[in-house]
């Protein structure tokens, strides 16, 4: 601990994802700091690349979120060897900061501030065999996707953590 999973996404709307960025998982809670607006890499594709090539242009964004690797602004917070009240207090302090920072966007042309989910507010917890990672939380439904590979490592981060997955996953 703590666990990362770079190139997590997040935020399913119509069964895609909006988010990509850095899922973390430490002793009582997770963390998720957005690194890049899935969609917006999906629309500048589809600009670029005639409306025939439909195929071509979701390949090629696919592959670029799979290869691109983030500026992560929670790269420097989980160093190998780090305790996980070093970490949380480390990540606690950059999302105050971050949040200190912002000024008002309109959504759709900001990521996300980062955020910290209590391990105690979690409910429903579930993960698919195809490392969709689902629950409940902060008033809100929450979907991950770390994919197949990682998906062992997540559950064992999570079991790890102490949260406890649905029969349904």
């Amino acid at each position: 601990m703590p666990i990362k999973f770079s190139n997590a996404h997040y935020y399913r709307i119509a069964g895609r994802y909006i988010f990509g960025g850095d899922l973390i998982v430490v002793r009582g809670a997770i963390y998720f700091f957005p690194e890049v607006d899935l969609s917006d890499q999906r629309n500048h594709a589809a600009e670029v690349v005639p409306h025939d090539w439909g195929l071509i242009v979701s390949t090629v964004v696919y592959l670029s979120q799979k290869v691109t690797l983030f500026a992560s602004g929670s790269v420097d917070l989980s160093r190998k060897g780090m305790s996980d009240e070093q970490f949380r207090k480390d990540a606690d302090a950059r999302i105050g900061e971050l949040k200190a920072k912002s000024t008002y966007k309109p959504f759709a042309q900001s990521l996300p501030l980062p955020t910290r989910i209590s391990a105690e507010d979690i409910s429903g917890l579930r993960l698919s065999v195809t490392g969709r990672l689902s629950f409940s939380a902060q008033s809100d439904n929450h979907d991950f996707n770390v994919g197949l590979k990682r998906r062992r490592r997540l559950r064992d981060a999570l079991w790890e953590m102490g949260l406890k997955l649905s029969h349904h996953g």
